[in-house]
């Protein structure tokens, strides 16, 4: 028989076999009768709740009343108690307990929310990469970008959210280390969504909670409603509080950047070697060519600059980590970099290292297997993809050793560097070790990493990685890109779903984001749409090429001016015009609203008594 609580304006209703829905402001949204949540074992095979036997109780705290079901008899010993309860705030807590543990997989608990919606109207909201709307009648099958866990590209934020008749609602998950969620959207509808939290050590391992916040609006309410509880539990740390503490920060405003490599050389057993184009293999261009080249940018007017220089190390690029020293002979040695170092330095432009302290190469010199990832399964996980060939993964735990030793080296060298970006750090999978010599779970090895980011920080100002995670993003000043999910490659493509920029709406005014800057066919955009274009109306910084065509220069000049106006500016709007895809428009907190047309090539920016037209 069904039972209800209502508390702070939400009404919660449960069934005896753990189903519950939830109302507020006259829309209730109902679990799924046909979904039975379940575990899947380390065997591969599924335990469904409804083998166990189950007990249904109230609950009634002095912050909240609800319900709470106890599980047992599973048939591999576990005995869950699960909770759902409505807050004096009005959100619903939802929470898994083990009480006596046992080895799982996962667990898919609970069952989602019935969604028939197809419409238009109504939308899956999902932060995938920078972010993106399933919309309930998108003629096209959606899947995750990777295995669908959050601090990863398929979530760069641990929450999910439905839209519908003005009405939705947004799960933040608490413990987003070692929890995704599940997303089946067949061609035309409808989609399916729920929360998945995996195993820790093997294990259930500890209590998994998620707050429901049942709201009015769309999905700028929903990213407004998460930065709301992130800022007050400390996080979201803006730009300016960043740059209170390091003003080296306040020059990379309005600053383009300027990627570039040195030494390039892969290995024949690599998955990346060209035997076709056997001359790809191994480039090189020296530090003094490097240096002149930005000697005759400054000469065309970029007055200032962030250099990020790759493959410097004794190898080259993706080669022999952690053990990078020394400075790579060919391309000029530790005094050729020093040389281009200080050049940067002496024409204003800021200068940093492509480092990288996660791919565990078999060659580098101090190689051990012992230090490296051992898994559940009594693996030590490898691959041979990247240009350094072999490899397997160093633990985490024993990473800022290395920063540490490396970047202690490069200044005994003399070699002034205003900051460092540690590769795949912030986007690749978090890992766990079960090496009893340095175990380690998924939320240590996102602590040990954030450390490394911290150390760069703190000895030069500027700690950048891959993409931006909302458990990094506090510990970075800068990311190499925060893309929107395209398919089928990762950074250019079809557009999975609607590209909206999700993790701006939240983040905007706490990292500095680069937008590749191609139009036409050299744009990695989803749909090949303007990458210019989605630069200005992110107010992000812009890649230049380091030989740049006059039209380049322009564009980034361009992008550059508006980063200057809105960088340290929440991102308060963002809205197709009309309806229109191809017409879209952000407002910034300083008043500054940006308007793009991807149909038609142009773009606006507005204040008060300042309109610019283009």
């Amino acid at each position: 028989m069904m039972q209800q609580v209502q508390l702070g304006g939400t009404r919660l209703c449960a069934w005896p076999e753990g189903r519950v829905a939830v109302e507020r402001g006259g829309e209730a949204w109902v679990q799924s009768e046909a979904f039975v949540p379940w575990i899947a074992l380390p065997n591969g095979e599924p335990l469904f709740f409804s083998q166990a036997r189950v007990e249904m109780s109230p609950l009634k705290t002095g912050v909240g009343a609800g319900f709470c079901w106890l599980w047992s008899g599973f048939a591999n010993g576990l005995r869950l108690e699960t909770r759902v309860w409505v807050a004096h705030t009005g959100e619903v807590r939802f929470e898994l307990i083990p009480l006596r543990d046992a080895p799982v997989e996962a667990v898919h608990w609970p069952a989602p929310f019935v969604w028939e919606e197809k419409t238009s109207q109504s939308c899956t909201v999902l932060p995938m990469m920078q972010g993106c709307l399933v919309p309930g009648n998108w003629p096209e099958e959606i899947k995750a970008v990777q295995p669908p866990y959050f601090f990863e590209r398929s979530g760069y934020m641990p929450w999910i959210g439905q839209v519908r008749r003005g009405a939705a609602w947004l799960a933040i998950v608490e413990q987003a280390w070692d929890a995704g969620y599940e997303l089946l959207h067949p061609p035309g509808g409808p989609t399916r969504l729920h929360l998945v939290w995996r195993e820790c050590m093997g294990r259930v391992g500890y209590p998994r909670r998620f707050s429901l916040k049942l709201l009015a609006g769309g999905y700028v309410e929903l990213c407004k409603a998460y930065r709301q509880t992130v800022r007050a539990q400390g996080g979201a740390v803006p730009l300016a509080q960043k740059l209170a503490r390091q003003p080296k920060l306040a020059r990379l405003i309005g600053c383009p950047v300027i990627h570039t490599w040195s030494r390039f050389a892969v290995k024949p057993e690599s998955a990346l070697y060209d035997p076709q184009n056997p001359q790809q293999n191994d480039r090189l261009v020296t530090f003094a060519q490097r240096q002149a080249q930005l000697q005759r940018l400054k000469a065309r007017g970029v007055q200032k600059a962030y250099v990020h220089l790759d493959g410097w190390g004794a190898a080259g690029y993706d080669q022999r980590h952690p053990d990078v020293l020394p400075v790579n002979g060919r391309a000029g040695g530790a005094g050729g970099l020093r040389a281009l170092a200080a050049a940067c330095r002496a024409q204003g432009y800021l200068f940093a290292l492509h480092d990288q302290y996660r791919d565990y190469y078999l060659d580098a010199a101090s190689y051990s297997e012992a230090n490296a990832v051992l898994d559940r399964h009594g693996a030590r996980p490898a691959g041979c993809t990247w240009n350094g060939g072999r490899q397997t993964f160093l633990c985490a735990s024993l990473a800022r050793d290395y920063v540490e030793r490396n970047y202690r080296r490069l200044d005994a060298l003399g070699i002034p560097l205003d900051g460092a970006y540690l590769d795949v750090f912030s986007v690749v999978e978090l890992d766990e070790c079960l090496d009893p010599r340095h175990p380690m779970t998924r939320r240590e090895c996102s602590a040990y990493r954030c450390g490394c980011f911290d150390f760069i920080a703190q000895r030069y100002g500027i700690a950048s990685s891959e993409e931006p995670l909302a458990s990094t993003v506090d510990h970075l000043a800068l990311c190499h890109h925060a893309p929107y999910p395209t398919a089928p490659r990762l950074n250019g493509g079809a557009q999975r779903g609607v590209p909206v920029p999700l993790f701006n709406l939240v983040y905007h005014d706490c990292i500095f984001i680069p937008w590749d800057l191609g139009e036409g066919a050299a744009s990695v955009m989803p749909n090949g749409r303007s990458g210019f274009l989605y630069a200005l109306l992110n107010g992000g910084m812009g890649y230049l090429p380091i030989e740049p065509t006059a039209r380049e220069l322009e564009k980034a000049a361009a992008v550059a001016a508006l980063h200057e106006k809105v960088a340290l500016s929440e991102m308060t709007l963002h809205e197709f015009i009309a309806g229109d895809p191809e017409r879209q428009r952000t407002l910034f907190a300083n008043g500054i609203s940006v308007e793009v047309d991807f149909r038609h090539n142009t773009w606006r920016i507005e204040q008060t008594n300042d309109v610019e037209v283009r």
